[in-house]
């Protein structure tokens, strides 16, 4: 190793002292750098998403008023118009289809489709998406509809809903799954028995899911590897599974998952609830991440549009999209969903009860401009503009990865790695237990270190997100080799490389106290 001061002892104590659970007071460093922000501030929307969210602030007209005002803009027909946005052209939504679908269910479906769109471009809807209008507005679902629709997926009328992002709709989801439909009472009450289970996940998850099921007596349980053989496995035991949980690209690793594999996952499911119809196990598809592809030839696909030989995953699946990372539209804090999926016993479907359930609590209203805008994002963004942003990415993998290169070559040796993702924009920094100091026991012990690695002083430290938040240190589970941390690549060039010189930093003490710790052992 070259260049490397080795620490003091007394520097090694106080550095146990940061890291020790003993004393778990430490909240952060101020001056660090926050690098687990996965592009929430820097990708930024369409900037026709944008406008479309003006213009309804100003003129209160549906997302069709803002394509009115282009038509014009453009001295076109309005129908010529709508009929440029379409799958065959790049885009997600079919506007032609999406609005001839809302002519045909409108009381005006006997008049021509050029008539219903010169009425409803004039259409006002009000500055609030509360109370009457919680769920969405019929335009925003109907164009929704069409979006889920072009993924593969046969939703029909009423079975998409709209929240406040993918955490809501996961929060409506497992209270609906955790309990049964509403019953009267002897007093005439209205209640919901409690069905309390277990929803599976994979060792590495979106860290977001931990908290839900306990509010409604329900649990996590983290297994190896969302596959066939795993869940099957886990379906022989059967005890309370309600659901599975699938994200089609991995957070936080990237991965994204081969559709063969998912199909061998509907597959299991689909015999399994073919055997056990009045007790099925449903699948949560989060599909939060369409579009952000780093790898070419890679694709995203939907589990729910799987047919089997007895039945359709789209009858067991909820698949949830929110604008928050493909489409840069974090803070929005929007998502929908979209299923057929009806409960054994139930009298509606278990989107009817999310809507209902978010009706009650009142925890889905959106200002109204802002789901037009979010609306406008999925309509406008093509596929052209998000690998623009895909190409930004694999761009600051590259550095990233010539940053880590350089790191292991001061050191010696190689220190840590970082994955190569396949979609996203984050990377896993992995280290092997072996090289670090014993009083780092788990990642959130090397986090703290890092964000005060040279405590608290000015430029030095960054906040990343430990392993454990995404059940890689899950206590049912044989203990990993290694730790890891979560950062982002959605930042500048310049403070990625400010990240990696922290990093640097205290990858070099890191070092260096573990080589104190071998010489102490070694004179004792």
């Amino acid at each position: 190793m070259k260049n490397i001061i080795p620490g003091t002892l007394s520097h090694y104590i106080e550095v146990a002292r940061i890291v020790s659970k003993k004393k778990p007071k430490l909240t952060g460093n101020p001056a660090a750098i926050n690098a687990h922000i996965g592009g929430q501030f820097f990708f930024s929307p369409h900037p026709m998403a944008l406008e479309a969210h003006i213009h309804h602030t100003q003129n209160h007209t549906q997302l069709l008023g803002y394509l009115s005002s282009l038509a014009e803009r453009e001295e076109i027909p309005l129908v010529d118009l709508i009929r440029n946005f379409c799958p065959a052209k790049g885009y997600f939504i079919d506007l032609y289809e999406a609005y001839k679908d809302l002519w045909k269910r409108s009381s005006m479906n006997k008049l021509p489709f050029e008539d219903f769109l010169d009425w409803q471009k004039n259409e006002k809807i009000g500055s609030t998406g509360y109370l009457d209008n919680c769920h969405g507005q019929d335009e925003s679902l109907a164009l929704m509809k069409n979006y889920f629709q072009n993924l593969g997926l046969p939703v029909e009328e009423n079975q998409v809903v709209m929240g406040t992002g993918f955490k809501n709709l996961f929060n409506a989801l497992i209270a609906v799954l955790m309990t049964k439909d509403v019953s009267v009472g002897e007093n005439g009450r209205d209640f919901r028995k409690r069905t309390p289970g277990t929803i599976l996940v994979p060792q590495g998850h979106y860290q977001s899911l931990v908290k839900a099921p306990s509010f409604h007596n329900g649990h996590l349980k983290v297994i190896e590897r969302i596959d066939a053989t795993h869940i099957h496995k886990e379906l022989e035991k059967r005890g309370d599974i309600k659901a599975v949980y699938l994200s089609v690209v991995a957070n936080p690793s990237g991965a994204i998952m081969p559709e063969e594999q998912m199909r061998d996952i509907a597959g299991v499911i689909l015999e399994y609830n073919e055997k056990n119809k009045n007790n099925p196990v449903f699948l949560i598809a989060d599909q939060v991440y369409n579009g952000s592809i780093l790898k070419k030839g890679l694709s995203i696909f939907s589990i729910a549009s799987v047919n089997g030989k007895f039945a359709s995953m789209y009858d067991y699946t909820i698949t949830i999209v929110s604008p928050s990372k493909t489409l840069g539209y974090a803070s929005a804090r929007i998502g929908f969903a979209a299923s057929g999926a009806v409960i054994p016993g139930d009298t509606t479907s278990i989107i009817s009860r999310m809507k209902a359930l978010m009706a009650h609590e009142g925890s889905d209203g959106v200002e109204v401009s802002t789901e037009v805008g979010v609306v406008a994002a999925y309509a406008f963004s093509s596929k052209k503009w998000i690998d623009k942003n895909n190409s930004y990415i694999r761009s600051q993998l590259i550095r990233a990865q010539k940053h880590v290169d350089s790191i292991n070559s001061y050191i010696g040796y190689t220190f840590f790695t970082i994955n190569n993702p396949d979609a996203g924009w984050y990377i896993l920094s992995k280290f092997k237990r072996k090289n670090l100091p014993a009083l780092i026991e788990d990642s959130t012990d090397l986090m703290i270190y890092f964000m005060n690695y040279n405590h608290c002083t000015l430029n030095t430290g960054f906040i990343t997100r430990p392993g454990s938040q995404f059940g890689y240190e899950a206590p049912n589970l044989p203990q990993n080799d290694f730790l890891i941390l979560r950062s982002t690549l959605a930042m500048k060039p310049e403070d990625l490389d400010e990240f990696f010189r922290r990093f640097k930093e205290g990858i070099i003490k890191l070092v260096s106290l573990k080589e104190n710790e071998l010489e102490t052992i070694l004179k004792e």
